[in-house]
């Protein structure tokens, strides 16, 4: 029984992992889009507004099929109506590139194991072959600073401070944070790379994908949310943008010029408040897992 409980507990010889990945990643919000009525998730995919992702992870494993990773990503993600033929999109002719910190941890759960055996095929020798990949499914929790910014043709301005929905005017929005919470949720898949002896004395090397929905707790990534500051006053214009600020922001506001100067009956949409925004990202990375150290008697 003694040897069997040994190999049961092997897993607490070496918890540790670091990790090192790089990806893409795809923005899911008000802006861009597929050629259709804005959809929430992953319908609205567009796989023209892809960017990249890199970022360091460390990982501890908490039991046999438990993990904890935390994470530092640095992301890129954007969106641009002329990305779109779905006319109402397209006429706003709003774009935006942001960079994004996150720092985040993920509890992982591993759904198929790999298992050991021999590892080649050796003839009149029964059993399983060595299974190498390992799925898991994994959900957290973090923090993400953004800071959305959008071109004039010449350069991209940044747009929190313009108040493009009006923040700070009468009746508009309040202004909003470049922090906010976000919550990583998806799979993964890994394959060791390596094993045997030589891993027990150098440590050992596996390669993962994962692919993740990033559900933030913010709509303004995008620096779009509700509707066009100045619509919904009757025949009045006074309060817009233009007048409340300065030219730029009337032009990052509504860049084809149609709401600017505001006069419509009803508020105008702009974005859909009731939709935070979202992101994909498919990591692949690195992972290295130290070499247990040398004791004198084994630790269960």
């Amino acid at each position: 029984m003694l040897p069997v409980f040994s190999q049961a507990q092997k897993w607490k010889r070496q918890r540790v992992e670091y990790s090192f990945g790089i990806g893409a990643t795809n923005f899911l919000g008000d802006l861009g889009g597929r050629n259709q009525k804005g959809t929430d998730g992953f319908m609205d995919f567009e796989i023209k507004a892809t960017r990249y992702a890199a970022g360091f992870g460390y990982r501890y494993q908490l039991a046999k099929d438990w993990f904890i990773k935390g994470n530092l990503y640095y992301v890129m993600v954007s969106g641009n109506d002329n990305l779109t033929e779905q006319p109402a999109r397209a006429n706003r002719q709003l774009n935006f590139k942001s960079n994004i910190v996150e720092l985040s941890a993920q509890a992982e759960y591993m759904i198929i194991k790999q298992k050991s055996g021999h590892l080649y095929r050796l003839r009149g020798v029964r059993g399983k072959s060595w299974f190498r990949f390992e799925v898991y499914a994994l959900g957290g929790l973090g923090l993400i600073w953004f800071d959305p910014r959008g071109d004039n043709g010449s350069e991209h301005v940044r747009l929190a401070p313009l108040n493009t929905e009006g923040q700070g005017l009468p009746g508009g929005p309040d202004d909003y944070k470049g922090l906010t919470m976000v919550m990583p949720y998806g799979l993964g898949i890994r394959r060791a790379l390596g094993g045997g002896a030589r891993s027990r004395h150098f440590g050992s090397w596996t390669i993962a994908l994962e692919l993740t929905m990033r559900k933030t707790f913010s709509d303004y990534i995008d620096d779009v949310s509700d509707v066009y500051y100045g619509t919904g006053n009757g025949s009045e214009s006074t309060g817009v943008i233009g007048a409340g600020y300065d030219e730029e922001a009337a032009f990052f506001s509504d860049p084809s010029g149609k709401y600017v100067n505001g006069g419509y009956g009803e508020p105008q949409q702009r974005g859909d408040k009731t939709d935070n925004d979202a992101y994909m990202m498919g990591i692949i990375s690195i992972n290295y897992k130290p070499a247990r150290r040398k004791r004198n008697l084994p630790k269960f």
